[in-house]
Formats: C-alpha cells, sequence, structure tokens
C-alpha cells in the first residue's frame, strides 16, 4: 500500500473553498487578489499567524484562540514566505476557475478587485457554510474581523507585517 500525504495548501479545489469562506464573510464588497491570497494562506496555515507582526488589541485577540505555534505543531513549516510562493500558482488557478466558472465577477477580477458574482454568492453560502470546521471557523472570524484590520487602506502595511507579497499580478 502506498501512502501519500494531502497537502491542502496545493490543493485547487480546497484553495476554492477557503477563499470562497472568505469571501462570504468579507466585510467589505470587494477584496484585492493579494489580500485574498495572504488571508487564504494565513487560513490554511494558522500557527503561521503567529510569525506576524499585530496590533496589540489584535494580537490578544489571536493568543485567545489558542492556536498551536508553528514549532510545535504536527508538520513543521517552512518560511512563511517560501510557503506563499509555493502556494501562489494554485491560488491563481483557483481564482480564475472561479472567474471561468462565472462565481466572480469577470469584469471586477479585469480590474483588480475579487468580487462574489451572484451565481458565488448563492452557490458559497448555501454550500459552502457546511464544509469548514468549528476550529476554521473561528480562525476564519478572527482573519476577517480583526487581522483585517492590518493595512486596510494600504496594502503595504499588510505586507510589512505578514511579510508576504505576490510575485506576479494573479
Amino acid at each position: 500500500m502506498t501512502v501519500r500525504l494531502w497537502y491542502p495548501q496545493l490543493d485547487i479545489y480546497d484553495s476554492i473553498r477557503r477563499m470562497a469562506t472568505i469571501l462570504i464573510k468579507w466585510k467589505t464588497p470587494s477584496a484585492s487578489p493579494e489580500r485574498l491570497c495572504i488571508f487564504d494562506f494565513y487560513l490554511a496555515n494558522s500557527p503561521l499567524l503567529h510569525l506576524t507582526h499585530m496590533p496589540s488589541h489584535v494580537r490578544k485577540v489571536f493568543s485567545a484562540l489558542g492556536i498551536t505555534r508553528p514549532e510545535k505543531a504536527f508538520v513543521s513549516y517552512p518560511s512563511p514566505p517560501v510557503l506563499f510562493n509555493k502556494m501562489q500558482p494554485v491560488q491563481a488557478e483557483a481564482l480564475k476557475t472561479m472567474v471561468g466558472k462565472g462565481l466572480i465577477d469577470p469584469d471586477a477580477y479585469g480590474r483588480g478587485q475579487i468580487v462574489l458574482a451572484p451565481a458565488g454568492r448563492e452557490l458559497f453560502a448555501g454550500e459552502l457554510a457546511s464544509l469548514s470546521t468549528e476550529e476554521e471557523q473561528l480562525i476564519l472570524s478572527f482573519l476577517v474581523e480583526q487581522f483585517s484590520q492590518i493595512g486596510q487602506t494600504d496594502i503595504t502595511d499588510l505586507r510589512r507585517a505578514t511579510g508576504l507579497r505576490l510575485a506576479a499580478s494573479t
């Protein structure tokens, strides 16, 4: 019997699921592809949030979640920028797939914004709500309600806080 490890970070379908759950919970009408990819990265790799810079009130909320530190996790993580760059082609393909299926507004995507199309909102709000674990929902809530305050008006603040940046246009 051959045993194969599955890495959700490198699975296009799981990336679509994660991105969709972020977009459903998102407070603003649109997101930039880079911001969405960074949030997807931390939803998939929540222990790495420990390595980010956060304001003290955000760090306090994060600490209350009790997320395992990366050095104490079952898996060993590479540095966040290395893993983010490894995930980038999967995330780009996930976004293109959602645009191609009519789940994301193609006009907004062309302008560098991610906006759920009505079909995407309907599908994701109904189907995906049951596909997230309780822990994922807690992390998701933290990301969109607290962590999203970092770099809300300027993506460079988010880049500085995380050390992450898209290498090329998604």
